[in-house]
């Protein structure tokens, strides 16, 4: 859950904010299970949770929260999206509000301003294409002047190098095992084919693990061996079946020798080039629609008129969910598939890969900054800022009696965490520091 709307709200508010959930203390809690706070806070020396409850989770579901909350806390407040449909959030009318509020709990609602109309959709695609133009599609690009355009056959070579070699790693590490092959004379594909030609394949693999490993290269091993070893002779051989050229290998897949706009032939050797990367060891789909979403959007004229509109172009994973809802793009998040599909159907013209490639960028570039506020081209249209969500205190929280060691050990908690953070006007966005590569 994403409750960086209230964190932002909170120091606003003076409060100082532990950065994630925390566990509560458990002596005198009657309920196991219900121990985990949304959100902490310090304001006056006072300790505060605050438990969110979005539309869709049962408000009531609180009390047990409340108990255990008020064991460790001064102050315990509800903070309810509205509107709801389960039970009334007025403290006057409202008979089983009451249930929770008689606990000393306050009562704070929140509404979020969710629906995007369509000439904000038309706005906020124009932008993502601009922004896609713009953008590299590698890691250790993000933050220089690179566009990330794929010119040359070694560029290519490279975005296809790096692409095979991502597990989810951390580029820098490809840039690494580029780095120790080339002081081999091993990285280009003719390099390594011709040792294979001349000491074979698994000569060749051994060779290059002996030098990936003196290096200290990161390596997975599964029951083949050293898993990247492996990945990188095959793809080297597969772009050897074209003479090593790019486009070589675009007409083959094409089956013509001239260019073509018609999108049925060019889906066809799109889906034709996804499978047959996958006979590579080691690329599995996800990587086969990297490889093919990095060309078509940084290469030559002719892969660009590739179509990207296949939802195998959209990526789902757990930073895409949360920027996709943070732009108001994405409702239900397990509807990720289908919410984006439509979305670029209506405003990008089809094209999964801008979309995937945008929302992987800003994540990269500005969601980990302090100031995303001021650098960010999307700002205006997320919904952790300014006037996207609106808070009402409605019920003030009264003092709680914690239990002395509960206290303490929230206290510590909250003071080793915000120690090192400094505080800033601005609001933070989610803690990204583990991101993984794109593409």
């Amino acid at each position: 859950m994403n409750y960086d709307f209230l964190h932002h709200y909170l120091r606003q508010q003076g409060f100082t904010v532990y950065p994630h959930e925390i566990w509560c203390g458990d002596e005198g809690c009657e309920f196991t299970r219900n121990r985990l706070v949304d959100v902490a806070a310090k304001k006056n020396g006072l300790l505060y949770a605050f438990e969110y409850k979005s539309a869709a989770d049962r408000l009531l579901r609180a009390t047990q929260q409340v108990a255990n909350y008020s064991h460790s806390f001064d102050y315990v407040v509800v903070v309810a999206e509205v509107p709801r449909t389960d039970i009334s959030v007025n403290p006057k009318k409202g008979i089983r509000i009451k249930e929770i509020l008689k606990q000393g709990a306050g009562l704070w609602t929140v509404k979020f301003q969710k629906a995007k109309t369509r000439d904000q959709k038309t706005e906020l695609a124009f932008l993502m294409t601009n922004i896609s133009n713009k953008a590299p599609i590698m890691s250790h690009e993000v933050g220089t002047t690179s566009k990330g355009f794929l010119v040359t056959q070694s560029d290519m070579w490279f975005w296809l190098f790096y692409s095979v070699l991502d597990r989810r790693s951390d580029a820098s590490t490809f840039i690494y095992a580029r780095q120790l092959l080339e002081r081999n004379n091993l990285f280009k594909p003719s390099e390594i084919v011709a040792m294979v030609n001349k000491e074979g394949k698994e000569k060749t693999i051994t060779r290059i693990t002996e030098i990936l490993k003196q290096g200290d290269f990161p390596m997975l091993r599964d029951r083949h061996g050293y898993a990247h070893p492996r990945t990188i002779v095959e793809t080297a051989l597969f772009i050897a079946k074209f003479d090593f050229d790019f486009e070589r290998l675009y007409y083959h897949f094409l089956g013509q020798d001239k260019p073509t706009v018609d999108p049925e032939k060019l889906r066809k050797m799109r889906d034709l080039l996804w499978n047959s990367l996958q006979e590579i060891y080691g690329v599995g789909p996800r990587i086969a629609s990297q490889i093919i979403r990095g060309l078509a959007l940084k290469s030559k004229f002719m892969w660009r008129l590739i179509p990207l509109d296949d939802d195998k172009f959209l990526e789902e994973c757990g930073f895409n969910v949360q920027m996709a809802s943070k732009l108001g793009i994405l409702k239900d998040k397990d509807q990720f598939y289908t919410e984006l599909g439509i979305f670029a159907d209506n405003f990008l013209i089809k094209n999964r890969g801008i979309l995937s490639h945008v929302l992987w960028y800003l994540r990269k570039a500005y969601c980990n900054t302090k100031d995303c506020l001021d650098e960010c081209p999307i700002y205006q249209h997320c919904f952790t800022y300014e006037l996207k969500w609106k808070i009402d205190e409605i019920v003030a929280p009264t003092l709680q009696n914690p239990n002395p060691r509960n206290h303490e050990y929230v206290e510590n908690k909250l003071f080793h965490a915000t120690s090192r953070i400094v505080t800033i006007k601005k609001p933070q966005a989610a803690d990204q520091t583990k991101l993984t590569t794109f593409i």
